[in-house]
């Protein structure tokens, strides 16, 4: 697992052991999960929290790798990835400039390619791009 990822995503993920609604009124428990079984009245230990964000990585990471298949990525280029996966999703990822330049080995164009996914419903947000910039930050700082 990407100890990279992991500590870049807890420091920006707040976890919350109680489920709430999160602005879109999906119910969300730990450190953003959603899905089955999380709804009113679902409580989490933080071992559960932390365990659950494990998973989450090691998938990502499995997500992140396949799609660069060919590219040797550094650490931090990954972890990069990951936490940018982790926040938009694995369809976006796909299809995504950030992937075009990553498989072509591009590493300023897919750093600065994150900065465009700083919005959230069509309204740029100042933690997103924080967000974005971090990121770019860590995949530049990874790259030869």
């Amino acid at each position: 697992m990407n100890q990279i990822a992991l500590s870049f995503i807890k420091a920006r993920e707040s976890c919350r052991l109680t489920a709430y609604r999160d602005g879109g009124g999906t119910w969300t428990i730990g450190y953003g999960s959603t899905g089955g079984g999380i709804g009113s009245g679902t409580v989490w230990t933080q071992a559960q929290a932390d365990a659950d964000l494990e998973t989450w990585i090691v998938a990502l990471e499995t997500a992140v790798s396949s799609r660069t298949a060919g590219v040797r990525l550094s650490a931090q280029q990954s972890a990069a990835l990951i936490s940018f996966v982790y926040n938009v999703g694995v369809p976006a990822f796909a299809f995504s400039h950030v992937l075009a330049f990553v498989r072509a080995k591009n590493w300023m164009a897919a750093a600065k390619s994150l900065l465009a996914w700083d919005h959230d419903n069509g309204v740029e947000v100042q933690g997103l791009l924080k967000r974005r910039l971090e990121e770019a930050a860590l995949f530049l700082e990874g790259s030869a």
